[in-house]
């Protein structure tokens, strides 16, 4: 039997805003975009909404300790008798609380503003295998989950198509003077309208050790998908320019800029 406490990082005394504080803290940490080369990433970021989904019902989360405290029998699913929904009845109930849209509103933001993305195509694809969710006739996710928005121009990536573009190991320039006496790079590269930046939230371990994730870019023929490996040793603060990844203009493309902060 899963144990939903365990998967958010909670105990059984652990009141609904903790829960929720931890599911969108997770969220973030384990959204495929920001793991593109963990296999389990996908399944985890699927699992946590899952735990939520129990420990934020009255009703789930009561029969759900009845049953885990029981330790059996077990039935279909894999949970002992008494706590009888499937992965698939847990996230259907939970996309239709309105408290859950409203958070998860809030939570696709913050992937926007990360360049992950949060399209109601990956909304279907990570939590329903690409089924639609219809509530009162109304196609739920075309209200919760719009194209990702740019946090620099405020614009939006309304692109057909999904490019996965490789860019190797390090790409572009980390800015803010890795050299003795150097001056900072920013003051080398005038910014310019066309520039968009994403904030790239990170631990210190990852800043430390590097980490591989993905975003989102607008590029002519629709949507990229950009794999941009951040450095070791990175410092809170700085920034990885890509370059000629930013908005498209008559005369060319900005910059695409990854604002570094450490959480």
């Amino acid at each position: 039997m899963k144990d939903y406490y365990q998967i958010l990082g909670v105990t059984s005394d652990t009141d609904e805003d903790e829960v929720r504080s931890r599911y969108r803290k997770l969220a973030m940490q384990y959204h495929p975009d920001r793991n593109p080369d963990d296999p389990e990433a996908e399944n985890r970021f699927k699992e946590i909404a899952e735990a939520y989904g129990v420990l934020t019902d009255p009703v789930k989360r009561r029969q759900y300790d009845t049953a885990r405290a029981s330790g059996g029998p077990w039935n279909h699913n894999g949970n002992a008798e008494g706590f009888t929904y499937s992965q698939e009845d847990i996230l259907r109930d939970l996309f239709q609380d309105p408290r859950f849209q409203q958070m998860f509103q809030g939570l696709l933001r913050e992937f926007q503003r990360s360049g992950f993305r949060a399209s109601s195509r990956f909304v279907r694809k990570s939590f329903f295998g690409g089924k639609g969710l219809f509530i009162g006739g109304l196609f739920m996710f075309g209200s919760i989950a719009g194209p990702a928005l740019l946090r620099s121009a405020g614009s939006s990536l309304g692109g057909k198509n999904s490019l996965l573009t490789n860019l190797g190991n390090v790409v572009g320039t980390l800015l803010g003077g890795s050299r003795k006496n150097e001056p900072p790079a920013e003051q080398k590269h005038k910014t310019s309208a066309d520039d968009l930046t994403y904030l790239t939230s990170l631990t210190i371990e990852e800043l430390q050790q590097g980490k591989t994730i993905q975003v989102v870019a607008q590029g002519p023929d629709g949507q990229e998908m950009l794999k941009v490996k951040i450095p070791p040793n990175s410092r809170p603060g700085s920034r990885l320019r890509l370059r000629g990844k930013g908005r498209i203009n008559d005369k060319g493309r900005g910059d695409l800029y990854l604002q570094l902060e450490q959480v």
